[in-house]
Parts: structure tokens; sequence; C-alpha cells
């Protein structure tokens, strides 16, 4: 369940968590319960944020308090931030509650700048990636530069465009992740089995039908949190690998040859610029392809390699985008031909 959901349901537990007034069970049950939603806690770190700004607040005079509070009050109901039934909710009677009260308060009305600012008005609508049987791997530059090799019968759901303060995804299936590193923005990766979530790193993630799951780390370090018991979580790095069992994680070590590149033997772009196909060549073959220009590399095209050589590719884009090409400073720049077309 999200907090967002009925932020003034919860709203008086919320400011109790934030003004640390949970005994130590009651801290667990609500960290156990709520923080374990990425998008939950996000809002609470932003709340957070907010609430250290108010550490004074205590020492504030009942008067000067009361007025602060009528004066918030009457401006959320003019911006319709807040109906008068939820205040009434509020409305705690006698002094030693006007604290707390004002607290709520507070807090309804940054929850409700933040809910506009974490969700600008819903969930952005999500685009769906299926592959096929074939041995295709299925290669999609997102708009943060993160690469997704998919391998076959694979689904990935992502946004056209992130949001401000973080990049969620779903799969269901085998994909190698190459992650563009923004540490103001975790990227969370949806199964069915678990919620992994990283900041800039590499790694094979396999799932199948909600039951089995295995993620390989190639570079950097990756947190996975199990949806069937998610008191537990383990970070992963390279080298290791980490597997699901009996609602339980297991880390190990890879085994030799195991973190083979399979998601390059057959790499299959559809309707991608010509400047992300060259990117995702250059990282992975040590290539040295570069565009004359934003015109060319912004172009489209839809092309496969299969286990390829420079030469051959080289011809391909080419032949494909009708462009020409010429070996600078040790770089292979695609350029237009001569009186050729700018369309694909």
């Amino acid at each position: 369940m999200l907090l967002n959901e009925n932020i003034t349901l919860h709203a008086e537990l919320i400011a109790r968590y934030l003004n640390g007034e949970m005994d130590n069970a009651e801290l667990s049950g609500f960290e156990s319960r709520w923080l374990n939603e990425p998008e939950n806690k996000l809002l609470i770190q932003e709340m957070k944020k907010q609430w250290n700004s108010l550490e004074n607040y205590a020492e504030i005079k009942d008067p000067a308090t009361r007025r602060a509070w009528d004066k918030l009050h009457s401006r959320l109901k003019e911006d319709n931030l807040i109906s008068e039934k939820s205040v009434r909710t509020v409305m705690l009677p006698g002094r030693q509650f006007l604290r707390i009260a004002a607290a709520i308060l507070v807090l309804l009305a940054m929850a409700a700048v933040l809910y506009y600012t974490v969700n600008p008005g819903a969930k952005p609508e999500m685009l769906s990636i299926r592959t096929g049987n074939d041995e295709r791997t299925l290669i999609k530059t997102l708009s943060d530069g993160s690469v997704i090799y998919l391998a076959q019968n694979t689904s990935f759901s992502f946004p056209k465009e992130f949001e401000r303060h973080g990049r969620n995804v779903e799969l269901k299936g085998e994909a190698f992740f190459d992650i563009a590193h923004d540490e103001s923005k975790p990227f969370i990766i949806e199964t069915d089995e678990a919620i992994i979530q990283v900041i800039g790193t590499a790694f094979t993630v396999k799932t199948t039908n909600g039951s089995d799951f295995e993620l390989l780390v190639e570079r950097g370090k990756v947190k996975v949190t199990p949806r069937e018991n998610p008191s537990l979580n383990a970070f992963v790095v390279a080298g290791e690998k980490i597997a699901i069992s009996d609602k339980h994680l297991v880390k190990t070590k890879q085994l030799p040859g195991e973190s083979a590149l399979w998601y390059t033997r057959h790499m299959q772009f559809k309707d991608e610029t010509l400047k992300n196909v060259i990117h995702v060549l250059n990282r992975n073959f040590n290539t040295k392809f570069a565009t004359a220009g934003m015109e060319v590399g912004n172009r489209r095209l839809t092309i496969t390699f299969t286990n390829e050589s420079v030469e051959t590719m080289n011809e391909l884009l080419c032949l494909t985008l009708n462009l020409q090409s010429q070996l600078k400073n040790d770089s292979i720049v695609l350029s237009q031909t001569r009186g050729g077309t700018k369309e694909n």
C-alpha cells in the first residue's frame, strides 16, 4: 500500500515517525510495513528534508504557534489542498496536543506539495517491449542513457521519460542492465520475485514466472529485496550472484565463464538512433565509431549484428542510412554522402 494514496489517513502516523515519538516496536512495524515500497521510501525521504527545517518548531510559544497554524490552515483551504473534513480530523483538543496537531497540519501541506513533486499528476505512462523466441538480443537505450539488453521471451516496461526523483522499470524474463550513474535518481527494477535498486552498474537478471530469480553482477553494487520476505535484503557486488530459495536470499561466487557476454552475440536494434547504436558498439567491441554532427547521429534505423567484424559493421551502417565513412584520428566518422538524402 502506498502512503500517498490516502495521505490524510496516515498523516498522524507519519508525523509521529518524523518527530521520533514511536517506541522501538512501533518504529520497527512502521518501517517494515511502509518503507519497503520504493515510492513510500522516496516520499518519506523528501518529507524528512522538509521536517529537518522545522527542528526548532517545539521552541515556539503556544500563541505564536496557534497564529501560525491558523494562517497555514486558511492558506491551505484557499488553495484547496485540504478539505474541512481533513482539518477536523487533526483538530485535537487541549494544549498538550497542540504541537502534534500543528505538526500534522504542516505535514499535510508538505504531502500536498511533495505528492505533485514526486508523483506529478499520476504515474508516467509505461511503454512495453516484448521479445520473441529467436536468439537475438533486443537492445534499448532509455532516456537517461542506460542500455538494456533483452533476451528471448522477455517483457520490459519503462517510462518514455523518467520522473524527477527516480527511475522505475519492470522486468519479466532475462536482461542485462548497463545503468547510467545518477546518485540523485536510484534505478529500481521491479520483478515478480524481487525489487532491485542500483545507482550505476552492470548486471544480468533472470526471472521465471514468479518462481525463479537470479542476478549476476558484472561491475558495481546492487541491492536486492525479495517481495515475499521484504525484511531481508542483500548487497551483491562484482563477481557475485544471488538467487531466491524458499523466500531467502542465497549469495555465491560466479563460476568461471558464467558472466560470458551472451548479450552481444546477436544484437538487434529497432527504430534506434544512430548515436545510440554506435554507443553500444563502441562500449562492447572497443570500436571507435563517431558521427559528423548531431543531424547524422539522430537519424533512426533498424539493424541487426551477428558476430560481425568492424569492417562489416561499418558497411552495414553506411548501407542502411546511405552514409559514407572516413578514418579520422583513429575514429571511423560516419557522415552524409554528397547529394544523399537526410531521411532514412
